[in-house]
C-alpha cells in the first residue's frame, strides 16, 4: 500500500505538514481492516505549530493541567476532516508507540518516509483478529484502557488474547476512578455495536461488570439499542443515570422500556411513543420472549380537543375534563372509536350528557 498517498488522498491537510510527523493509531488500523477512516491523529514534536498549518483555529483537547492534544476541524465542500495533533512521547515514535494501549493501535505511518511502523506486530493481530495490549503496565497509565479493549474486541468483532484478559481483570476495579464522561462513552460504544450478549460476556470476563454496577445475565439476542441494552443490564436506571451521569431523555428512555417489558398492549405502545416502542421487539427477543405486539396507530390525534370536550359535556377545565379527555384517546386506540360523531357520543356519554 502506497501509505502516503492512501493518506493524503483522505486528508488533503497532510500535505501542508513538515518532517518529522507521524500518523498514528486508528487511522492506520481501519485502512488495513478495509474501513474509511474518520479522522487523522498525528504524533509531532510541536502538535500546536503543526495544527496551525492546517487551520488557524485550533482546538485545545483537555483540561488546563493534563493537554492531550489539539483538533482542527477542516471543512469542505463535501462535509468535514477531523486532525488530532499530539506530541510525541519523549520525542521518539518507537517510545511513542510503546506506550500505547493495543498492538493494533500502535502503529504509524512516517510521512517523510512514506513507510508502514509496526514495531508490535499490529498488521498480525489484525489478520487473526486479536485485540492485543502492548504491555500491561499502560493499563496504568490510563485505567480506562481496560474497558478500550472491551470497545475494540465488540465493535471490531475481534477476541482478547489470554494475557491481555488477565491484565484487565486485574485492574478492572480501577475503572471506577475514570471520568464518567469518558467510560459512559466507551460504554456507550458498546451497546451500541449490535453485539450485546458478546459484550455481556466479555464485561464479565475481564471483571469490568461488577464495578460499573452493570448486572450479568444470559440473553438470547445481541442487536438491541443502547437504551434496551441498558434496561436489560441496569436495576434502578435513574440511580445509575445520575452515577454515570445520562441525559434525562435516556434515563426516561430506559425506564420506559423496562415497563414496556412488563406491559405492551396498544396503550402501553402509544403512550411509549414510536421511537422508543420499536426498540421493544429486538429487547424482548433478547429476553427469550415473544416479539409479536399489537402495534397501534402511532399516527392517531384525539378526534376531540379539550375545549370541544368541554362544550360538548359542559364540564369545566379540570380532573374530570381530563378524565373523559383520555378515555376517548383510548378507545381510538383500541378501535372503538373511528369517527368524529362517535367521539361526540362517547363524550358525552363519559361526561354525563
Amino acid at each position: 500500500m502506497q501509505w502516503r498517498d492512501e493518506l493524503t488522498r483522505r486528508f488533503p491537510a497532510l500535505r501542508r505538514l513538515g518532517p518529522g510527523c507521524y500518523v498514528v493509531g486508528g487511522a492506520i488500523r481501519d485502512l488495513l481492516l478495509g474501513r474509511e477512516p474518520a479522522d487523522a491523529d498525528v504524533a509531532c514534536n510541536d502538535p500546536l505549530a503543526a495544527a496551525k498549518k492546517v487551520r488557524d483555529r485550533v482546538i485545545r483537547l483537555g483540561d488546563q493541567e493534563h493537554l492531550s492534544a489539539y483538533r482542527v476541524v477542516d471543512h469542505f465542500a463535501g462535509g468535514e476532516h477531523v486532525y488530532d495533533f499530539a506530541e510525541l512521547l519523549d520525542h521518539d515514535i518507537d517510545a511513542d508507540l510503546a506506550r500505547r494501549d493495543f498492538t493494533i493501535n500502535a502503529m504509524a505511518v512516517d510521512l517523510d518516509r512514506d513507510a508502514l511502523l509496526d514495531p508490535h506486530g499490529g498488521q498480525r493481530d489484525l489478520e487473526i483478529r486479536t485485540v492485543r495490549m502492548v504491555q500491561a503496565s499502560n493499563f496504568d497509565d490510563d485505567p480506562l484502557r481496560t474497558l478500550k479493549g472491551v470497545r475494540m474486541a465488540v465493535k471490531y468483532g475481534m477476541e482478547l488474547d489470554a494475557e491481555t484478559l488477565a491484565a484487565i481483570r486485574l485492574r478492572a476495579a480501577r475503572i471506577a476512578e475514570v471520568a464518567t464522561e469518558r467510560v459512559t462513552y466507551e460504554l456507550s460504544v458498546i451497546f451500541s455495536a449490535g453485539a450485546l450478549r458478546r459484550a455481556i460476556a466479555l464485561l464479565d470476563q475481564t471483571g469490568l461488570a461488577e464495578p460499573l454496577g452493570l448486572t450479568v445475565r444470559e440473553v438470547q439476542a445481541g442487536d438491541v439499542s443502547l437504551a434496551a441494552a441498558y434496561a436489560l443490564l441496569v436495576g434502578s436506571p435513574r440511580a445509575y443515570g445520575e452515577r454515570w451521569r445520562w441525559s434525562e431523555a435516556l434515563i426516561r428512555e430506559v425506564l420506559t422500556l423496562q415497563r414496556l417489558v412488563r406491559e405492551h398492549d396498544r396503550l402501553a405502545l402509544y403512550d411509549a411513543g414510536e421511537k422508543i416502542a420499536r426498540q421493544l421487539p429486538p429487547l424482548l427477543r433478547a429476553l427469550g420472549e415473544d416479539d409479536a405486539l399489537d402495534w397501534p396507530d402511532f399516527s392517531l390525534r384525539p378526534l376531540l380537543a379539550g375545549e370541544e370536550i368541554a362544550a360538548l359535556t359542559g364540564l369545566p377545565p379540570g380532573k374530570d375534563l381530563g378524565r373523559v379527555k383520555r378515555e376517548l384517546l383510548e378507545a381510538q386506540i383500541r378501535g372503538e372509536v373511528a369517527t368524529r360523531r362517535d367521539a361526540e357520543g362517547f363524550a358525552r356519554q363519559r361526561g354525563g350528557r
